[in-house]
């Protein structure tokens, strides 16, 4: 048990920092290519930060752990907002225009359902891989093709050089890789070692621990009062981890999976990316008292996990 709590620990670091240079790399190459924050946040960082869900999600199912892979896709979804996003906001009270993000809101919405609708109708199969990769297509092809306006930002005087930008990237990928690796290694021995199923430790530990540079990259933003760059990189990251990281898996293979296993689990996914739309459209933000309504959700969504009887082994 202590070299898998070991384990977990070193590849968690390794994920935050590779994370990080990877965030650096990615926001000194938009800061030169003059990018607005939102576009940023929803593409590089988000991409960025959700690397961690994607090479853990591949190595899960080269190891034909499919209960981790839909655990920690679901799992990061609930915690970008149930904890990531309120958590920030207890720092930093998060206002931002809704007509600016309407569309990908409602992007977000749809994409939310769709697995689900997947996983109702029987296994998840290459075909709807496809489907997903198709839509990232699409969407990456709306964010850069909308007009956006881009206000300059006094804190990039300082760029990086070119050497310095890919060197951040390369070290990036390679905390990425190494870091993901160990991680599942420490979480399948804590899953284990525990009696719980693969989905269980994906929807709370793995998710967790890949959710990190989601929290890490929203801090700084928000220390800088950078609000697009965080709403961009939490609505981005929950875009790209259905999208992206279970288009990709599921090019390498099917997932069978029972509904029912994962029904409260989608519920409560739902639920607080509908939250997220309601306090973005009518409410204007995020305060602090939300935000404590949105980490008391996640804090019952981990109570239920860890119930006996919960998370049947897929």
């Amino acid at each position: 048990m202590g070299i898998n709590i070991l384990l977990f620990m070193v590849g968690a670091v390794l994920l935050y920092y590779g994370a990080e240079f990877l965030i650096l790399g990615s926001k000194s190459i938009a800061s030169k290519f003059k990018i607005p924050p939102i576009v940023v946040g929803i593409t590089l960082v988000a991409f960025g930060t959700s690397l961690p869900e994607l090479i853990v999600s591949i190595i899960a199912i080269l190891k034909g752990e499919s209960g981790m892979v839909i655990g920690n896709i679901v799992g990061s979804n609930i915690a970008n907002i149930g904890l990531v996003l309120a958590v920030t906001a207890i720092f930093v009270p998060i206002v931002f225009s809704f007509k600016k993000i309407s569309v990908d809101l409602y992007f977000l919405i749809f994409i939310t359902f769709l697995p689900l609708l997947f996983m109702y109708l029987g296994d998840l199969v290459l075909w709807q891989g496809v489907c997903f990769l198709l839509l990232l297509g699409g969407y990456c092809w709306y964010l850069f093709n909308k007009d956006h306006d881009y206000e300059e930002d006094h804190s990039d005087e300082n760029l990086s050089d070119g050497l310095t930008i890919f060197l951040k990237i390369i070290f990036g990928i390679i905390g990425l890789g190494l870091g993901a690796h160990i991680f599942v290694l420490g979480a399948k021995g804590i899953a284990i070692a525990l009696g719980v199923s693969s989905l269980v430790i994906g929807m709370s530990i793995v998710a967790l621990g890949t959710s990190l540079p989601e929290l890490s990259a929203s801090i700084a933003a928000a220390k800088h009062g950078e609000t697009g760059l965080i709403i961009g990189n939490i609505i981005g990251s929950n875009i790209m981890n259905i999208v992206a990281v279970l288009g990709f898996t599921l090019l390498i293979s099917p997932i069978s999976v029972e509904f029912s296993h994962v029904a409260i689990h989608g519920i409560f996914m739902v639920v607080l990316t509908l939250g997220l739309f309601i306090l973005l459209k009518y409410k204007g933000g995020v305060t602090k008292f939300y935000a404590g309504v949105l980490i008391l959700i996640y804090i019952i969504f981990l109570y239920f996990n860890f119930q006996p009887g919960v998370g049947i082994e897929l």
